[in-house]
């Protein structure tokens, strides 16, 4: 254990650009140099570089995710499925219908590191219909069902622990990941965080193996022990409903952060040192 969750090294972070979201999501750095995140009701993808130079674009389906595609293409979650999008135009081709339950829509995503897509599905009632989808190629398997709201994904540094939030549930779970067959097993509750507190959302996991949830309801980002679930860490962010992380730039050394409007504060993207490095971003492998 790196620390304690009675003193938490507190770290601020800063707004980036003026691009303004309702429901901002998906941080995601492109190693060519650029940081993208959507505006999912707002159906925007924007981008920054390190500099500060921002570009937004309106898309042409509603995109709750995006991850590195093809050469210059993004991986977009759309409502009901996957496809290409060219960051360029927002124009998206879809690749592929995943099957959900009536009423449920796709949310979050993340690549594994064989390529595979994961992604998750979500409802705004206790139906609790969710389901985790993981697409190798054309193929589709449905690992993990009984979700009420997925979110944050992500991987150990050795990509044997997969990392899920339910936040519907407050639960930050990990299971067993066996990379070559993208099979899961023996899930265990990291962190419950309660309503009271917060939800966690999005996550990602940086090059020491410790989680970074987004704790939407406190303006906060918590650092995470892997093995206890203590918080090791917490990053104030100046909105009340931060959403999701990523670390980014040329060293991979910076926490974005994407945030909500609520209540007029909020819906912009921030930005945090954090004294650790992230690991780098997974490309999806169309023709696995």
């Amino acid at each position: 254990m790196i620390s304690s969750e009675r003193s938490p090294v507190l770290n601020e972070a800063e707004a980036v650009t003026s691009a303004v979201s309702e429901l901002g999501e998906s941080p995601l750095w492109d190693p060519a140099g650029v940081l993208y995140w959507v505006d999912i009701p707002g159906q925007r993808l924007h981008s920054v570089t390190p500099s500060g130079s921002g570009v937004s674009v309106e898309l042409d389906a509603r995109v709750s995710a995006v991850e590195l595609g093809t050469g210059d293409e993004l991986l977009a979650v759309t409502e009901r499925g996957l496809a290409r999008l060219d960051p360029r135009s927002g124009r998206t081709t879809p690749i592929i219908e995943l099957p959900l339950e009536p009423g449920a829509r796709m949310n979050d995503a993340a690549i594994d590191p064989r390529g595979r897509c994961w992604a998750g599905s979500a409802t705004h009632d206790d139906s609790r219909i969710g389901a985790l989808f993981c697409v190798a190629g054309r193929s589709v398997a449905v690992p993990v069902r009984g979700l009420g709201m997925s979110n944050g994904l992500d991987w150990s540094p050795d990509g044997l622990v997969l990392y899920h939030v339910d936040t519907a549930a407050g639960e930050v779970s990990q299971w067993r990941y066996r990379p070559a067959t993208g099979e899961v097993s023996g899930r265990r509750v990291l962190r419950h965080v309660p309503a009271n507190v917060g939800l966690p959302d999005g996550l990602t996991v940086d090059a020491e193996g410790c989680l970074w949830v987004a704790i939407w309801g406190t303006g906060q980002v918590w650092r995470l022990d892997p093995g206890s679930g203590e918080r090791i860490s917490t990053v104030d962010v100046p909105a009340a409903c931060p959403t999701s992380c990523a670390f980014g730039g040329e060293h991979l050394d910076r926490l974005y952060v994407t945030s909500a409007q609520w209540d007029g504060d909020g819906g912009l993207l921030y930005r945090a040192d954090v004294g650790v490095r992230g690991l780098p971003p997974r490309r999806f492998v169309e023709g696995f």
